[in-house]
């Protein structure tokens, strides 16, 4: 079996999570900085091939009102150069999930302003937990 790769993808840095090869339980991976999008293809490619990924869940940001923002139609253009990957897309709701990350690092008795990259980490697997969970 193939893993699945879950993106949150921010103006600064993009946090990833991944499943085990069973696709059971989700992970933190890591959080690599913005370089723009044809840098953050060239990472992704690498570990796409290294971890065997058959599926991206890139989280989709809405307003809350359920409109489109700015960021919305970045990350829907982000998803078009993701395609070049040869990889299914999946935009999956991420409503909450950064707000989500700072409450499991706060429960674990730790500040978020250190903390950053793994917020992201987190974020995105707290996207792929949610997306888990919808198709199971």
């Amino acid at each position: 079996m193939s893993r699945i790769l879950s993106i949150d993808h921010g103006e600064v840095r993009i946090g990833l999570a991944m499943t085990d090869p069973m696709q059971i339980i989700s992970s933190p991976f890591k959080t690599i900085k913005n370089m723009g999008d044809d840098n953050i293809i060239k990472e992704l490619k690498k570990i796409i091939i290294e971890n065997e990924v058959e599926l991206i869940i890139l989280g989709h940001p809405m307003g809350l009102d359920g409109q489109k923002t700015k960021k919305t139609e970045h990350v829907e253009k982000f998803a078009e150069k993701l395609k070049e990957l040869g990889l299914e897309i999946v935009l999956f709701d991420e409503s909450f999930s950064t707000v989500r990350a700072h409450q499991i690092i706060h429960e674990m008795g730790q500040k978020t302003g250190k903390n950053k990259e793994r917020i992201d980490a987190l974020a995105a697997q707290v996207i792929l937990e949610d997306y888990l969970r919808s198709i199971g």
